[in-house]
């Protein structure tokens, strides 16, 4: 368990991440907080936790986007492989009956 400071406020947070992580962690928050706290100005708290939630699920978004091309990806080279084995076992089994 971590104890946490995120826009002064202490948490008690449990999770698999290293306190390296958690500190990484909290110094984004915090900072991205300030940074929209200085840019929206005349929004509160809560709105400028929203902002900061849909800028988080926006990124999350592109994340999965670019996981899922990826894993087309890979897929399509583990059929052009598959296919290449097959070929080359057909022109092994030929050359083996030539010979």
């Amino acid at each position: 368990m971590f104890k946490v400071n995120i826009l002064g406020k202490t948490y008690t947070i449990q999770t698999s991440l290293s306190s390296l992580e958690i500190d990484e962690i909290v110094k984004e928050i915090n900072e991205k907080y300030k940074f929209l706290e200085k840019e929206y100005k005349a929004f509160d708290k809560v709105d400028l936790l929203v902002f900061y939630i849909i800028d988080l699920y926006e990124r999350i978004y592109k994340l999965k986007k670019e996981i899922e091309m990826k894993e087309k990806n890979k897929s399509k080279v583990v059929r052009k492989i598959e296919e290449v084995e097959r070929d080359i076992e057909r022109l092994l089994k030929n050359l083996t009956e030539y010979v």
